[in-house]
């Protein structure tokens, strides 16, 4: 009897814990499902959570948008990007060294007659130059194109002659003309201060020149050999390097600065010597004969202006310059043979006023 009541008391237990265990699993699957119904989203599978494959972008060089000006280095007063053109006329004295001298062989007598003589004065004149360029944003500074020439002549009578003893009057004429290109970086600096401005720029150059003297002697002897006239020239085709600077000191008038300019010219030239001499003939008529000598030689240019300068305030498109100005062409006629037989020497000196105008566009 004890036994069959242990066993029913038994099995009332297994059916009791039987049943609370279902009951606390049904607990613990309600909050389970209202956590899902509350709107988090479901699980995303793990191929669709990578992001796409990265791409390369084309090759391409950086660019730089040149139309937006840079308050710091495109100051307000300061000339504004874009084109520009500037226009420089000099009223010049012009000093030419002529000083050429070479042998001409004379079939006549046989003999060479040595033709050396002072050459010519060249009346002063106007030498033009004219520049047209592009200014880059951004304090990148410039290219332009220079143009400058120089025409002059002159002529006077003297007591002279060759060197071979006669002296007599006689009359010269000569010409002078140059042409000079450049093409050049130009840069300005504000790093000195408010009332400082600096220039500078680099570039080539080349150089034409050419002068020529004759002496013609008013009254030549008769007698056959007798000298009637004789000519020298000198051509000169250069080129090379050259650079420039210029400063400026505001004034206290508005727009008003001093101003100041070097320039420095390194040339590798070939130079075209041609001398001539006329002579009476045995039947009466002239007689001409003449030498040529070819060389090269380096030709250094020196320039330096000073001056005044001029900024319309608050408007900075126009520049005005005015003021006085050096420049010396040195070797332009010098040869550079070792033999001794020519002995030439040239040298141009030009000095006077200058104007210079500067507009942007």
């Amino acid at each position: 009897m004890i036994r069959s009541a242990r066993g029913w008391l038994i099995l009332a237990m297994a059916a009791a814990l039987t049943g609370l265990q279902g009951q606390l699993g049904h607990a613990d699957d309600a909050p389970r499902a209202g956590r899902v119904n509350d709107g988090l989203p479901s699980p995303t599978a793990l191929s669709e959570q990578q992001p796409p494959a990265y791409v390369l972008p084309p090759p391409s060089w950086p660019t730089y948008n040149f139309n937006q000006p840079d308050p710091l280095l495109d100051r307000p007063y300061a000339a504004p990007p874009g084109w520009y053109t500037n226009v420089e006329t000099n009223f010049l004295f012009v000093h030419l060294r002529n000083q050429l001298g070479a042998p001409v062989p004379n079939s006549l007598t046989g003999t060479s007659d040595f033709v050396k003589f002072a050459g010519n004065p060249i009346d002063p004149t106007i030498s033009p130059r004219f520049e047209i360029g592009y200014r880059f944003p951004g304090n990148w500074g410039g290219v332009q194109l220079g143009y400058r020439f120089l025409t002059s002549q002159g002529s006077d009578v003297m007591t002279t002659g060759p060197e071979d003893d006669i002296q007599a009057s006689a009359q010269q004429k000569g010409i002078l003309e140059y042409n000079l290109i450049d093409v050049t970086y130009v840069s300005r600096e504000f790093a000195l201060g408010p009332y400082w401005d600096l220039r500078w720029g680099v570039g080539a150059r080349a150089l034409f020149l050419y002068f020529n003297s004759g002496l013609q002697f008013l009254n030549p002897g008769s007698n056959v050999g007798a000298i009637l006239a004789q000519n020298e020239s000198n051509s000169l085709s250069g080129f090379g390097v050259w650079g420039f600077i210029d400063l400026e000191r505001k004034m206290p008038i508005a727009g008003l600065a001093l101003f100041g300019r070097f320039e420095a010219t390194d040339l590798e030239a070939q130079v075209r010597q041609g001398f001539s001499e006329t002579v009476a003939g045995g039947s009466g008529a002239p007689l001409t004969f003449s030498a040529r000598y070819d060389f090269s030689v380096g030709v250094p240019i020196l320039r330096e202006v000073a001056g005044v300068s001029y900024t319309v305030p608050q408007w900075n498109y126009s520049r005005f310059l005015l003021g006085v100005q050096w420049e010396t062409y040195f070797q332009i006629g010098r040869d550079n043979l070792t033999s001794g037989i020519i002995s030439s020497r040239g040298q141009l000196d030009l000095y006077g006023l200058f104007f210079r105008a500067e507009f942007n566009f």
